[in-house]
């Protein structure tokens, strides 16, 4: 071999271990700067974790998991255009990483996307990785939203037979499923003054039909020594994915509740977890029709519930305002909770009397609860206190309690 051949030999040499060396210390550095960024994503610190997520790709442009981090820190962040500015350019990048479909999965359950959509994500992601765990539990989540009860249902019990428990889950579903339900609640008030202590309580069927729900109602009140009875209708169909209406109507033969009764309210979700409604009410008694017009903002944020609802009270000529503010803590699952109110105004929480409507002005405060008694039983319960002042010279104090019980069923 020539001195010439022996140079270019040891040259080649030389640049296959000098490139394996670098190529390794890169993979070691990408390997490193992704701890790290996951570790910066755990602690909440999202910023952080994209800006080393990126140094990521510039050391390994085609490190997905990478790139997968960045989309789901936006998504936790509720940057969804973001996030999907990330993440779908991955199904041409990565067709076959079964992470892509369950990132995209998650921000389509967190963003609301069609069903549909986030069901396909599912399907491909589950083709790669038939045994993951998180991709089975979106699945069901999207089959939920695509009202496929039946499915999901055995969706999860294929899951809990593996030994994992969704005992909350489980439950939600089979409320999901339950389309009939039996409600009765009793309330009773008492005073510091001489008035006898009143009475009031309902029995409530309510099923789900194809536009929305629709519910029958018996009231019983006692109330001045009296005894009464009053029918509802309650109605709430669906318009859209985001409109909805409340329709009312009702009927009694007694002095105690209005002759009639029928209410009216439109309600829309808004971005950033926001509804709002507008309605009214009208109540009408034998010598005198009360108009009430309310609506309504509310706001969802965690496990918490914020909203204000304003009446406006029309009698004749005399026109009242109450302001009342709720503030709602989810336990377990939306359908336990502590709510907190506090009202001021003369229109009352339920309108039975007119003495009681009558009143010139109020200030309540209450406390409620929900909580569930096995997969179909709920009971909840009320505590309030209400300042009332029925005229310029005479006011009085009412204490309230009720409590409830529902069931559901298919």
């Amino acid at each position: 071999m020539s001195l010439l051949q022996k140079v270019k030999l040891f040259a080649v040499i030389s640049f296959v271990i000098v490139a394996g060396t670098v190529s390794a210390q890169s993979t070691v550095n990408a390997d490193s700067l992704l701890q790290q960024a996951q570790q910066a994503a755990q602690q909440g610190n999202y910023n952080t974790s994209r800006k080393l997520a990126r140094k990521v790709l510039v050391v390994a442009p085609a490190y997905t998991d990478a790139a997968i981090l960045i989309g789901n820190t936006y998504t936790w962040e509720q940057k969804y255009d973001s996030a999907s500015a990330v993440l779908k350019p991955l199904l041409a990048t990565a067709p076959s990483h079964a992470e892509v479909y369950l990132a995209l999965a998650q921000l389509g359950l967190r963003s609301k996307e069609h069903p549909e959509v986030i069901l396909s994500y599912v399907d491909k992601g589950l083709a790669i990785a038939p045994q993951s765990q998180e991709l089975l539990e979106y699945k069901i989540g999207a089959l939920i939203e695509l009202k496929k009860y039946k499915e999901a249902d055995q969706l999860l019990e294929s899951l809990t037979e593996k030994g994992i428990t969704y005992k909350n889950i489980k439950a939600q579903l089979h409320n999901l499923a339950s389309i009939n339900s039996i409600r009765t609640e009793y309330q009773y008030a008492t005073f510091n003054t001489n008035i006898p202590d009143w009475h009031l309580a309902s029995l409530e069927y309510t099923r789900l039909i194809k536009p929305g729900s629709i519910s029958g109602r018996v009231n019983y009140a006692n109330r001045f020594e009296q005894q009464a009875l009053q029918g509802e209708l309650d109605f709430w169909p669906r318009l859209n994915d985001k409109t909805y209406l409340y329709l009312n109507a009702g009927f009694s033969a007694s002095k105690l509740f209005p002759d009639y009764r029928a209410g009216l309210e439109v309600y829309r979700k808004l971005p950033l977890n926001m509804e709002v409604s507008l309605g009214a009410r009208t109540l009408v008694y034998s010598n005198e029709t009360i108009w009430l017009y309310t609506g309504h903002i509310g706001k969802y944020w965690g496990k918490y519930w914020a909203g204000i609802r304003p009446f406006i009270q029309q009698q004749h000529r005399k026109v009242q305002a109450t302001g009342i503010i709720q503030l709602r803590r989810y336990l377990i699952d939306e359908d336990q909770h502590l709510t907190l109110t506090l009202a001021k105004g003369s229109t009352p929480a339920t309108q039975v009397g007119l003495q009681e409507i009558n009143r010139l002005d109020a200030s309540r405060v209450g406390i409620e609860s929900r909580f569930r008694l096995g997969n179909s039983c709920y009971w909840g319960a009320l505590l309030q206190y209400e300042h009332e002042e029925l005229s310029k010279e005479s006011s009085r104090n009412r204490y309230t309690t009720s409590f409830s019980l529902q069931y559901r069923f298919e």
